[in-house]
């Protein structure tokens, strides 16, 4: 997923009466405003020169050679403005920006997490805490991520952007109400992002598969297939097939599985997966004997033994239910499911001995009622005088 841009922090200082006495500072400045990048550069270089010292000019020069794309050399002008001034946050900032661009992401965390984002000016909050998030998400720090995404949220209720990349990042931390909160506002604000959409239905399809509860588990399911049929609707790639047809599967809208999981064979016939689906499908709906050739046909195409021992089990399970049971016990030894054996043997001879019993008392009744065939013959003869 591509990543936002971040914004850029510019804060310049006000102070005049700081100003240092160089000739050139004026000038630097003038040209930086006017976007002069490389006059700028050049002006507060010879600043640097007289005094190596001024960690004013180190910063005006770090800031010029950083939007030339120098990004070495800015960064250290940066860093020697910052060794200079410690504690001057216009500086922070702007050096964070440059560990950033460098891709030294623990370097931003470790530096603006020493800010106190409160005493940013508001329009340089949203900034920092996407540039500290995005740095916190690439050193791993999911929580420390979803947090500074949360405080952007919060800035920016109606930025459907922002509201979008919050909710993906807390569906990576497994916040999943935060995100499905997030994810549903930026939906709202842009319904006419497929992306979001298909963000939003991965979000509540993991919903589903976490919850205890049937009918909010069902409930999940049902809204991420509407929003996986419109995302096919405008694009019916394979992996939007596929996204469809895992939504229609959990909120068992089984026929409808089906018929998608057929659109995505056509796309892509060498995936194991969209027979497999297939097969659970059918095995859902109580069609034991229509799983058989889908799911033996996943088998076929699946290259891993770990994807192999999956359909197995599942053939196993169709086999089961559908009381194949010698059948079934096969399967689950080849997926390798001596639990599911044992069930599957213990069943076959309950199964076996009930139907034993249940001939046995076929032979019985049959044997009663012949017994009294022969007693109604007799009473009819014995009526008739024939004895």
């Amino acid at each position: 997923m591509r990543r936002p841009v971040i914004s850029s922090i510019i804060v310049l200082f006000a102070a005049a009466s700081t100003l240092p006495a160089f000739a050139g500072w004026e000038e630097g400045v003038a040209a930086f405003t006017a976007k002069d990048y490389q006059q700028a550069a050049a002006e507060f270089q010879q600043l640097v020169d007289q005094n190596p010292e001024g960690y004013r000019s180190h910063y005006m020069l770090g800031m010029s050679l950083q939007r030339l794309g120098r990004k070495e050399e800015a960064l250290n002008h940066l860093r020697k403005a910052y060794d200079l001034n410690p504690n001057d946050l216009s500086i922070k900032l702007e050096l964070g920006k440059a560990y950033f661009t460098v891709r030294r992401y623990n370097e931003v965390t470790k530096l603006l997490n020493s800010v106190d984002a409160s005493k940013l000016p508001g329009t340089h909050q949203a900034a920092f805490y996407q540039m500290r998030g995005e740095a916190k998400l690439k050193v791993k720090d999911t929580n420390g991520g979803f947090k500074d995404y949360q405080a952007l949220a919060k800035l920016n209720p109606k930025d459907a952007k922002i509201q979008y990349k919050f909710g993906a990042v807390a569906l990576g931390a497994d916040e999943m109400e935060a995100a499905i909160s997030a994810l549903d506002r930026a939906v709202q604000l842009d319904p006419n992002d497929p992306e979001k959409k298909k963000v939003y239905a991965n979000a509540l399809i993991k919903k589903g598969r976490m919850a205890r509860d049937k009918t909010a588990k069902k409930s999940s399911y049902l809204k991420a297939a509407k929003l996986a049929s419109a995302v096919t609707a405008a694009d019916p790639s394979f992996d939007n097939l596929m996204l469809q047809m895992s939504a229609e599967l959990g909120a068992g809208l089984y026929d409808e599985a089906v018929v998608t999981g057929g659109k995505a064979e056509k796309k892509n016939p060498q995936d194991w997966l969209v027979p497999f689906y297939i097969g659970q499908a059918y095995t859902s709906s109580a069609n034991h004997g229509k799983a058989e050739a889908p799911l033996k046909k996943a088998l076929s195409l699946a290259k891993k033994p770990e994807d192999q021992k999956k359909v197995w089990k599942q053939l196993g399970f169709a086999y089961e239910k559908g009381k194949n049971y010698e059948a079934s016990i096969s399967a689950y030894q080849n997926a390798g499911d001596q639990g599911a054996v044992a069930r599957v043997e213990k069943n076959y001879e309950t199964s076996r001995y009930n139907e034993q019993v249940e001939a046995e008392n076929d032979q019985i009744r049959r044997m009663e009622e012949e017994a009294k065939r022969l007693e109604e013959e007799l009473k009819k003869l014995e009526e008739g005088g024939g004895v």
